[in-house]
């Protein structure tokens, strides 16, 4: 794979996904907009290349560079026009965000330093080693190199269609029935033909970059200060379990943490602050979840409840929790209805019959501290979130912002924890082999919780300023 081919398949991912971003959330005129459609726009652009993989170049990976590389070039340069088209008028565009203040200078130029330094290790682990030989490279990893060494993407079966029908063109593995997203974004970053794990690897680095870009961007448009955004990103880039998915590569859990906070974030800006484009952000994230993992399915039904309470009528809203586990219970049905896989594993796991094991529920209890407290996954973490949300409670229970995020995340934390006391998934909880893969799915969120928790905006404040126009000089 040649440096130039490598340069094309990363800026197609860019110019695409950044396109698809200023399409939908718009023309981005602020340095906040700006850092959310370079890092949200990377995150995207990197699984619609995936799709086109899929859509494309199935029977013939060959064809990847040019079918695939093309497609997104011209597409993304399209949505960019069609960006530049619909951008407001000058004279319409909301105030800027306060202006950096000198002080806060110099710490957000150290934890700057501080970042790059530490990207440079992981950038440096990435190139220097290939991937371990764990269980997300036989479940992520297997189906990709299988498809770029045969040259084509086979479908995955189970063990006994796959040993009862030897002439079709057909593959198995332990994790068959896996959404296959990630696999095809590998292929995309193989150019369809060159399996250069290391390269291949960069895609998890390019995903924690973009996470952080991101999760500022987002973090300063809800009108957090510049210092405490930048204190926040620092918390989540130097966490360990996320340092270690990033240079290790290869599971899914990073990129579903990903997709779920900027789902998450985006419905936090419409629903507080009025923004209605970024419905378009939650809807995407809404789609990429299932794709991603099983439980991404759980997660994108958790986001439409969300938007769910937020438009309900006003004479409804007393009720909303009757009518979210109404909407969930129809949501399941359906599942059930259409054999999806996550309903599958939800049953093996809800079919053991040990919700009242005593024994297990202590031990799982335990395991669960332990993860949380006294193991180095999270840094400070666990210890700071509790004391902060106790010791600034008065200030940010008046904030509607830090609320709803605050209940938003207490719900799959709730899911988490039921399923690691009460079910078979108790054993992955013991031998922690899950529970903290799991935990850093909504880890992006909690720091988000952190940070609005110390720092919570007047939301009021922040909507006032983005819907009051700014002058053709301040504009200038």
């Amino acid at each position: 794979m040649t440096a130039s081919m490598i340069f094309a398949i990363w800026s197609a991912t860019l110019l695409l996904g950044s396109g698809v971003w200023a399409a939908v959330a718009g023309w981005p005129r602020r340095a906040a907009d700006r850092w959310c459609a370079l890092g949200g726009g990377w995150i995207v652009g990197a699984a619609t290349c995936g799709i086109l993989v899929r859509a494309l170049a199935a029977p013939s990976l060959a064809a990847v560079p040019a079918r695939v590389g093309s497609c997104a070039a011209i597409v993304g340069a399209l949505l960019w026009i069609v960006a530049w088209w619909l951008r407001p008028p000058v004279d319409a565009l909301p105030a800027s965000m306060p202006v950096v203040r000198r002080g806060d200078r110099v710490w957000i130029a150290l934890l700057l330093a501080l970042l790059a330094w530490r990207g440079w290790i992981l950038f440096d682990d990435v190139l220097l080693h290939p991937t371990l030989p764990w269980d997300a490279w036989a479940v992520w990893f297997g189906k990709a190199k299988t498809w770029v060494l045969a040259g084509r993407i086979e479908p995955s079966v189970s063990y006994e269609a796959w040993i009862g029908h030897p002439v079709a063109a057909t593959r198995t593995g332990v994790a068959w029935m896996y959404p296959e997203l990630i696999p095809w974004m590998a292929v995309w970053m193989a150019g369809g033909t060159h399996w250069i794990e290391p390269l291949i690897g960069l895609l998890w680095f390019g995903l924690g970059v973009a996470v952080l870009m991101l999760h500022y961007g987002q973090r300063r448009a809800l009108g957090v200060r510049s210092l405490a955004a930048c204190v926040g990103t620092y918390a989540l880039g130097s966490m360990p379990l996320l340092d270690a998915h990033v240079a290790l590569g290869g599971y899914a859990d990073l990129w579903i943490a990903a997709v779920l906070s900027m789902g998450a974030h985006a419905w936090l800006r419409w629903s507080c602050l009025g923004e209605r484009r970024q419905i378009g952000i939650v809807v995407i994230a809404m789609a990429l979840l299932p794709l991603l993992k099983l439980e991404g399915s759980v997660w994108s039904i958790i986001l439409g409840l969300a938007c769910l309470f937020c438009v309900l009528p006003p004479h409804l809203r007393a009720r909303r929790f009757l009518i979210g586990a109404g909407v969930l219970l129809l949501v399941v049905v359906a599942c059930i209805a259409l054999g999806l896989p996550w309903i599958g594993v939800a049953r093996r796991y809800l079919d053991t019959g040990r919700f009242f094991d005593l024994g297990q529920i202590g031990a799982s209890a335990a395991s669960l501290v332990s993860a949380l407290w006294a193991q180095w996954n999270w840094n400070l973490l666990w210890f700071a979130l509790p004391v902060a949300l106790w010791w600034n409670r008065r200030r940010w229970l008046r904030s509607r912002m830090t609320r709803r995020l605050v209940v938003f995340v207490a719900l799959p934390f709730a899911v988490m924890l039921g399923l690691f006391l009460f079910t078979s998934a108790a054993l992955y909880s013991q031998s922690y082999s899950a529970v903290n893969r799991l935990l850093l799915q909504i880890a992006p969120l909690l720091v988000s919780v952190l940070v609005l928790a110390l720092r919570a905006p007047d939301v009021e404040e922040v909507a006032a300023a983005q819907s009051e126009p700014e002058s053709p000089t301040a504009a200038a």
